[in-house]
């Protein structure tokens, strides 16, 4: 299976996931059978920044993405891709994904989003879509 981690910046398995799915400047893509850890740019959050829906490529392969936040535009087109979203529940890649491995995530509803959250408080990222 590989799952997709939003990051700012690459940090191995230590990176800090991205507040927010769609700003991320890339992800690392892990595959929890081989263990092969990569990173792909995220192609829409190229040019600056602002909310924009996160992309990441069918040919990927990724199954599932564990991010904080999420908008409606980039859940809608990963669950239309099959791929689930989980709501990270620590601050590196590598604690969420032995949360992960142990069943202890729990996936995003189609109305856990950032819109519906719009400060910190409630749980969203603090910002207006």
């Amino acid at each position: 299976m590989k799952i997709a981690f939003p990051v700012s910046e690459n940090k191995g398995l230590n990176s800090l996931v991205n507040e927010h799915f769609g700003v991320a400047k890339q992800f690392m893509i892990v595959d929890t059978e081989t263990k092969i850890v990569q990173t792909v740019p995220n192609k829409k959050a190229e040019g600056g920044s602002g909310c924009k829906t996160g992309f990441l490529d069918k040919e990927a392969g990724v199954n599932a993405v564990v991010t904080k936040c999420i908008g409606d535009g980039s859940q809608r087109g990963l669950h239309d891709a099959e791929i689930k979203v989980y709501a990270a529940a620590a601050d590196t890649v590598a604690k969420n994904l032995e949360l992960f491995e142990k069943g202890e995530l729990k996936l995003f509803h189609i109305f856990d989003l950032c819109q519906g959250k719009k400060n910190k408080k409630e749980g969203g990222c603090g910002h207006h879509h």
